[in-house]
């Protein structure tokens, strides 16, 4: 069994020696030193061939380091990482981060690189983060790590998503999407080849960290795989654990191995078993995303009944086709509603509108009627989600409709998603429904897959609670 450690040295240090800190233009070592030197922790670049490093003073060596330093961001390449990794290894630095590549999926010298790296931790007690990593972006922690653009503005805001990644450019190019339309991240972990810490670590310290509202992880390998289920389920009951485990197929599997020089397969991931432990397993970056999206911040659906709210037919028409198809693992259907519920939306709605299920109030609608038909649907017992598709073209809707949604969010047990698409206003909009806490999509496939997946969980913590 591994041990466990408090990794907060390393995801919120004091003090940081960057290995191969530079002031020249595009290297990694200058990028992350300019980004930490705005975090306001104590730096300590070491650079033999420079006496500065953007006006700090520079160290020629691990060795003339001052003592009790937090963390090591080693920058250079393979070899001299991990010369530089030993140097901080027994300088007593107890946690370190190998941005470098070139090790196990490379070449058989670089595997005999990373057993070198490999051996460190045991020897010395130190806990290394990589190789081949992107590092750590925590934007409350104001850290950040990561050398290539990663929408570190747009993911500023913080939330309570911990994202764990295998890959780094997954990670980096699935979140700056996502952050278009509003993402809650909370930390982002480049895991890297795992020479040492893996996802086992993180999910430990992030599953008992009450900032964190869900886990979500990109996964080509597993280690420890039974201990990760077992940790899995245990957080599940607190909070939400989505995970992608790429490398399914075989071509995939080899595939994955040439990128992290791990094997992908697991005897532990067979179909189902993520979902008995505890984890809501996903297909892809989009899904990934979403999935911690929605359910880092919606409470878990106490039934399957959708209804539906629209000024458009057509998609109130589309949605019910999604509802009543899959939706992820879980089998929706479109609420029947009351009839007292229906009498009630046609007593304030326009005498052409539908008021059943989906209930259409048509491009003539307004805010008023909008709103007060959220409230007959969410008092009606029969309902268990509420999807608005929330367009703000119609000439009496207007950007109020906004708020007018989110406070009924905010007061209901039930959970609402919102579908809207406003030409290339799109992303703006789902936006400012993030802002104001509103989970949203750009598409009635990812609203409703979002749905299922409020129902899933559900059933998910209905089932471990029911386990010894």
């Amino acid at each position: 069994m591994r041990k466990s450690r408090d990794l907060s040295r390393l995801l919120d240090p004091r003090s940081v020696a960057v290995i191969g800190a530079t002031d020249t233009e595009g290297r990694p070592g200058r990028i992350v030193f300019e980004m930490l030197m705005a975090s306001g922790r104590i730096l300590f670049p070491v650079n033999p061939g420079k006496p500065q490093v953007l006006g700090q003073r520079a160290y020629a060596s691990v060795d003339e380091l001052p003592p009790d330093i937090d963390l090591a961001v080693v920058t250079v390449a393979a070899r001299a990482a991990v010369e530089s990794a030993e140097l901080c290894a027994r300088h007593g630095i107890p946690y370190l981060i190998i941005l470098a590549g070139g090790f196990s999926e490379a070449s058989e010298e670089g595997r005999a690189l990373e057993e070198r790296l490999r051996a460190i931790p045991a020897a010395h007690g130190c806990r290394i983060l990589g190789p081949n990593s992107l590092g750590l972006f925590l934007p409350s922690a104001k850290l950040d790590t990561i050398f290539v653009e990663h929408g570190d503005r747009a993911l500023a805001g913080g939330g309570g998503v911990a994202f764990v990644t295998q890959s780094g450019s997954v990670g980096v190019e699935a979140l700056g999407l996502a952050s278009n339309t509003g993402y809650g991240m909370y930390a982002f972990v480049g895991l890297g080849n795992k020479c040492d810490l893996n996802e086992l670590d993180f999910l430990r310290h992030f599953g008992r960290d009450p900032r964190v509202t869900c886990c979500a992880f990109y996964l080509e390998s597993l280690d420890a795989g039974r201990e990760f289920l077992e940790e899995a389920r245990r957080v599940s009951l607190e909070k939400p654990v989505v995970v992608l485990k790429a490398g399914r197929s075989a071509a995939a599997a080899s595939a994955a191995s040439s990128h992290t020089g791990r094997l992908a397969g697991s005897s532990l991931v067979a179909s189902g078993a993520f979902r008995q432990y505890g984890i809501l397993s996903v297909m892809d970056d989009e899904e990934l995303c979403d999935a911690a999206k929605t359910l880092s911040r919606v409470p878990p659906a106490q039934g399957n009944r959708v209804a539906v709210i629209t000024p458009a037919g057509g998609y109130g028409v589309m949605c019910a086709d999604y509802v009543e198809g899959q939706a992820g693992s879980t089998r929706l259907s479109m609420a029947v509603l009351q009839q007292s519920t229906v009498d009630r939306i046609r007593s304030f709605a326009l005498p052409f509108a539908s008021c059943h299920n989906p209930v259409d109030l048509t491009a003539s609608a307004n805010d008023d009627m909008f709103c007060r038909s959220i409230d007959a649907l969410l008092d009606d017992p029969g309902v268990d989600i509420l999807i608005c598709i929330a367009f703000l073209a119609p000439p009496e809707i207007s950007d109020s409709l906004i708020d007018g949604i989110a406070a009924r969010a905010a007061a209901s047990r039930k959970p609402i998603l919102v579908f809207t698409q406003y030409g290339p206003f799109t992303d703006n909009y789902l936006r400012r429904f993030y802002q104001a806490g509103v989970i949203g999509f750009p598409s009635i496939r990812r609203t409703v897959r979002a749905a299922g997946l409020l129902v899933e969980r559900a059933e998910i913590l209905a089932a471990i609670r029911m386990k010894p």
